[in-house]
């Protein structure tokens, strides 16, 4: 029996849900920054080129069906906390640019590592699969060896950075 509630037809319109997506993020972000002046046309134009670019790859696509919902999530979340700040009397919160700033480089750190972890999963690699390279175990990501080089360069950039700071010039 169908409800209001029964939605699973939309799934039918999911490439068209994410090319819009696309193409309305572009044109707002082109709108905001104005990187591309002020003309709303050209705006709207590369909004749909990337679109179809979008729409064209079903990676892509994949990968923006998967992050949309959670996309809506931190989009709610973060509104409830303003709101729920607000009602406790912080009338500052999320007016502070460094706040703004962290949270949104945040949010957006962990809605890409969130989406390449799925396209990840999506893509098969066939000089990569092997036994050893099962990655789904953590010895076996932190015992791999590109694992421990990169954990090895980053802590003489950390230690080079700190004993630059350190020396007075």
């Amino acid at each position: 029996m169908a409800t209001f509630l029964d939605v699973t037809g939309l799934q039918y319109f999911s490439n068209l849900f994410a090319f819009l997506f696309v193409w309305l993020i572009v044109y707002a972000l082109l709108a905001y920054t104005k990187a591309l002046g002020d003309n709303h046309l050209i705006h709207a134009l590369i909004g749909l080129i990337v679109g179809l670019f979008a729409l064209f790859s079903p990676i892509v696509t994949n990968a923006i069906i998967y992050i949309a919902p959670w996309f809506a999530l931190i989009f709610v979340f973060v509104m409830l906390i303003m709101v729920a700040g607000n009602m406790f009397g912080a009338t500052d919160i999320g007016t502070s640019p460094a706040f703004r700033g962290i949270i949104l480089a945040l949010l957006v750190i962990i809605l890409i590592v969130g989406v390449l972890i799925h396209v990840r999963e999506q893509i098969s690699v066939p000089e990569e699969i092997t036994e050893k390279s099962d990655f789904s175990k953590i010895t076996n990501v932190l015992f791999h060896p590109k694992f421990i080089g990169m954990v090895f360069i980053l802590v003489i950039a950390v230690f080079t950075v700190g004993l630059l700071a350190s020396k007075p010039v």
